[in-house]
């Protein structure tokens, strides 16, 4: 049996199917003719695209026929926004890397984890690297912790797990503490993980901000704690600030925001 009949899910490749054939055909098409192109039942045509219509996914029009609805122009658009920041930012990351020389990652939200959107690793013996793609936890990473800080308080609170887990002994798993944390971060911009996440790593991370002003990414550095040395942090944090301020000009951004982090900067040191 091959990997594709073992794990097939018939409803599910009939659902895509559908989906594609919209997609491919700008005009509607009937529960019948849609039945009767893909070969499929009827019975099953018209239940997929009854649950598509009351996801947003598919439209019904008053003669009775289906297109595909708005939602997956939405997901399209996030989608593609994700991307171009993932494009947008790589000229920065790399300018950090090598300014650093440590691993540079930027990170965006999903759901309640967070994603690797990049990482670029510096020509050094010894980096950390994590795969693009990757899910992290949410609450523990410098980087996602440096977007958490500027969501509505509510919506942070949703994204965050039932239980947040001891990921080392130095991981915050009490909810009140996380929070001052993330309102000492909307201070200076800056976000930390020593050791939170995983031991013997450190992470410096600044949020990203949109067009409107939105957190959208945490940016920064990783490194060794073995290897890292205690002078080179307020360069590191300068640098980090300066990256993602870059890339949030390059996204649109006009605020104030990281003078206002810089100069706060300079009062706690």
């Amino acid at each position: 049996m091959s990997p594709r009949n073992k794990y097939a899910v018939p409803a599910v490749e009939q659902m895509l199917d559908i989906v594609e054939h919209l997609a491919q055909n700008h005009r509607s098409y009937g529960i019948t003719e849609v039945a009767r192109k893909l070969g499929i039942t009827t019975n099953s045509a018209f239940r997929i695209l009854k649950c598509l219509t009351e996801r947003g996914y598919a439209e019904a029009d008053p003669a009775g026929g289906y297109r595909l609805g708005t939602k997956f122009f939405t997901l399209g658009m996030q989608l593609s926004a994700r991307f171009d920041l993932r494009r947008r930012a790589r000229p920065h990351l790399e300018r950090l890397c090598e300014q650093s020389g440590e691993t540079v990652q930027i990170y965006g939200l999903q759901e309640d984890h967070a994603l690797v959107l990049d990482c670029v690793t510096p020509a050094a013996s010894s980096f950390i690297q994590v795969l693009p793609g990757s899910r992290m936890a949410i609450y523990a990473s410098a980087f996602s912790k440096a977007v958490l800080a500027f969501l509505p308080e509510d919506e942070a609170r949703q994204r965050l797990p039932r239980k947040l887990a001891a990921l080392t002994p130095h991981t915050v798993t009490d909810r009140e503490k996380l929070f001052a944390e993330l309102a000492r971060i909307r201070t200076t911009g800056l976000a930390y993980d020593r050791e939170g996440y995983m031991l013997g790593i450190f992470c410096i991370g600044a949020p990203v901000f949109n067009v409107n002003g939105e957190p959208v990414a945490g940016v920064g550095v990783t490194g060794l704690v073995s290897v890292s040395h205690p002078a080179k942090q307020s360069a590191l944090e300068q640098a980090v600030l300066k990256c993602a301020e870059d890339i949030s000009r390059d996204i649109g951004y006009e605020g104030s925001r990281f003078n206002e982090f810089r100069s706060q900067l300079k009062e706690t040191k």
